[in-house]
Formats: C-alpha cells, sequence, structure tokens
C-alpha cells in the first residue's frame, strides 16, 4: 500500500481523470515522485468500476482502491447488504476477507467481525478503508485464514469464507473440492469454531454437486442482480438434517423478486402445457439456475410450451418473477412465412431450438433491437414456431 497516494493532489488527480483514457495517462510523462503511472491508473480503474458496484466506497473521500481484478473479484454492495441480512448475532469471522466488502456489510450486523485475509497489502487497504469509513468493530488480520483457525481458540456466533475458483495456474475451477480453500476438507475445522456457515460460491457451481459435497445445508440461495446470476451462497447450520429450502432473488432497478423452493416440491410436481394463449412468461435467471422448472409454473398457475422450453403461458395477465410479454402472434418457423410478417428488426430469444441467433439473424434477415421480442421455440407438438410479443 502507497500512503503517497492518499496525498491531496493525487487524490485530485485521479478524481479528475475517472474518464480520461488510462492509456493516455500510462503513456504521458509521470506527474508524481512517489506513485508512479501504473498506480494512478489502478486507482482510476477501480473507482470507475466502484461507482455502481460500490457506491459507498465510491461516494467515501481518500478511499484506496486494489487493482481491478481483486476489485472485480469482490462482492457487490447490493450482494453483500443481502447476505447480512442472513445473520444475527454477536461475532462473525470472514476467513477470506478481501478487500472487505463482505466484513463491512455484516459489521452492521453483529457486534465484532474479525476480517482474515492473507494478502497483507490488501489486508491493510481493508483496514485502512475500514477507518475511513468510521467503522469500529472490525478486527483486521493478516494471516491465512486456515491457519489462523488451526491456532486461536475463539468460537464465532459466524463463519463466512468466500473460496477463490481458480487454481495456482489462475485457471477456473468448478468444484467445490478444487477451491482455495478447501471447505469441503476442512469442514469439521469450520464447524468447531462456528455452528453457523456461510460459503459463498460462484454461479457456475452445479447445486446438486455442491449438496453431495457440503454437509448440513440449510439454505441455498442464488443471488441475480438484473438478470445476472452473480453467486451461490450455501448456509450450513451444524446438525442440521432437515431438505433445505432453496431461495433465489433477481435484484431489479426498483423491485425484488424472490421465489423459495424445496427440491421434493420440484420432484412431486407435473406441468400442465398448452399451445401459447395470450401472455408469455420467462423466469428470471436466478430460477432457471435453480432448476426449478415444473414448480416455478404450477405456483402462478401457467402452462409449460413444451418439457425442456421452461417458457410459460397463460390466458390473463399473472404477476411473475421473471419477464412477461403480451403474445402479439405465433408463426411457423419458415422464411417464406416469417417474411409476410414486415418484420425486420427484433430482440431474439431461443428456448429449446435448434438454431443459434447469429443463424436465424442471417436466414431471416433480423436486425438487433427495437420494441419487437421474438421467441424461437417448440411447441408441444414438437413444431419449431415464432412467438411475436411485446414486453410488459
Amino acid at each position: 500500500m502507497n500512503i503517497d497516494i492518499l496525498n491531496n493532489e493525487v487524490q485530485k488527480f485521479i478524481g479528475d481523470n475517472l474518464k480520461t483514457d488510462v492509456h493516455k495517462i500510462i503513456l504521458s510523462k509521470p506527474r508524481f515522485i512517489n506513485v508512479t503511472q501504473k498506480e494512478l491508473v489502478e486507482q482510476i480503474e477501480s473507482k470507475v468500476k466502484a461507482k455502481t458496484k460500490l457506491p459507498t466506497w465510491y461516494n467515501t473521500n481518500n478511499i484506496y482502491y486494489p487493482n481491478k481484478l481483486n476489485l472485480s473479484q469482490t462482492s457487490s454492495e447490493i450482494t453483500a447488504n443481502y447476505k447480512a441480512k442472513i445473520i444475527a448475532g454477536e461475532s462473525l469471522i470472514d476467513i477470506t476477507g478481501g478487500f472487505g466488502v463482505d466484513s463491512y456489510a455484516f459489521s452492521k450486523k453483529v457486534e465484532q467481525v474479525t476480517h482474515i485475509e492473507k494478502n497483507q497489502g490488501l489486508s491493510q487497504i481493508a483496514k485502512y478503508n475500514f477507518g475511513k469509513m468510521g467503522v469500529l468493530n472490525i478486527s483486521c488480520i493478516p494471516e491465512d485464514g486456515l491457519a489462523f483457525l488451526e491456532k486461536t481458540s475463539e468460537t464465532y456466533n459466524w463463519l463466512y469464507v468466500d473460496p477463490s475458483r481458480r487454481d495456482k495456474e489462475n485457471n477456473k475451477v468448478y468444484y467445490l473440492s478444487d477451491c482455495e480453500p478447501n471447505v469441503v476438507s476442512n469442514m469439521h475445522l469450520l464447524l468447531t469454531k462456528s455452528a453457523n456457515l456461510i460459503i459463498k460460491t460462484g454461479p457456475l457451481l452445479d447445486i446438486k454437486s455442491g449438496l453431495k459435497e457440503l454437509s448440513f445445508v440449510k439454505e441455498i440461495h442464488i443471488i441475480a442482480v438484473n438478470n445476472d446470476v452473480k453467486e451461490l451462497l450455501w448456509v450450513i447450520q451444524k446438525g442440521f438434517s432437515n431438505e433445505p429450502i432453496v431461495k433465489t432473488i433477481n435484484f431489479k432497478l426498483n423491485y425484488i423478486q424472490k421465489f423459495d423452493f424445496y427440491f421434493s416440491d420440484e420432484e412431486n410436481t407435473f406441468s400442465q402445457f398448452s399451445e401459447p394463449l395470450n401472455y408469455l412468461y420467462e423466469p428470471n435467471a436466478s430460477i432457471l439456475k435453480s432448476g426449478s422448472f415444473q414448480f416455478v409454473g404450477k405456483s402462478f398457475n401457467l402452462h409449460k410450451l413444451h418439457p425442456n422450453s421452461h417458457l410459460y403461458t397463460s390466458e390473463t395477465l399473472i404477476e411473475f418473477p421473471g419477464r412477461i410479454f403480451k403474445i402479439e402472434k405465433v408463426y411457423d418457423y419458415s422464411k417464406k412465412v416469417f417474411k409476410k410478417t414486415g418484420l425486420f428488426k427484433a430482440n431474439i430469444t431461443t428456448r429449446n431450438f435448434p438454431d443459434s441467433v447469429e443463424k436465424i439473424r442471417k436466414k431471416l434477415s433480423i436486425k438487433d433491437g427495437g420494441d419487437n421480442y421474438l421467441f424461437f421455440t417448440t411447441n408441444i407438438d414438437e413444431k419449431l414456431i415464432i412467438i411475436s410479443c411485446s414486453q410488459i
């Protein structure tokens, strides 16, 4: 951590150049004796990224940012605040503290947070920023999380861990047991320090695989922001033996979509099918990730178009956790038929359809954009169809 970055002149330069091409800054003559052009660019790039991802940090003066790679790997403020709503108690330990976004959110809900981060520079940055933000109940310890747990005699109400999803060669890994730290092989150690765990994983982790690797899973949270799944949370309670509940959440600009279910609900539900009716429904990304393809339809009294399409329809308009469309017309998938529609510009979605969006655009000469929405899918009679819609 280079404290000269916090000098008033340097901070003013960073603030004044958030819209400047960083390549020009890199190639320009050095402006400050103790701050390199590379360091200036790192601060500018990360602060720009923080504007939407971490508004509290962005709006606090003299925040010290890590490089944009570290910042890209941290939780967003919106997902961190969601995690904090899960916990309560006197103490929490975050054994993969990083930049400290999650620890900051947890500090609003528990009396004492312990932030463990093995990267000493990152630990120092987090500690400094907590001070600038007026947070007094977070202790920062620059140490390996598992090593700290091995030697401490302390126990905590909650333990939080966000395992790195990259190996030593920086390649992505997809199983919990391949992440660092390995929470699967160290579960006994974790549970001796806290009876309540939250494990954060990436959106690519297969939920059924995670359930096979983990014990005592009480809740699975699938968090999406603007229909983009950001993370999975595994809430573990020592000794829990019942079926876990799956909680899906999608943060939109002005509202939140939620849908909860149990896997037994899904397994015991049989869908009703129909041709496209008056309205079309597409579940949000968190529901699609959850694998609830039957129960979500039944819950809202909807009919599916096909077992594998995961699109739903109804006669009357129903509030639904996903995108909703008014069906205007249904066409056979045919170049000759489509030509008669007069459509030349549309937003295209494919579900259970053999051709890619790119191939469809080329075949039917459709440009991207506009107010028209076309769903290319398969109906219950195994016919390829085009559903022309307007979004509600």
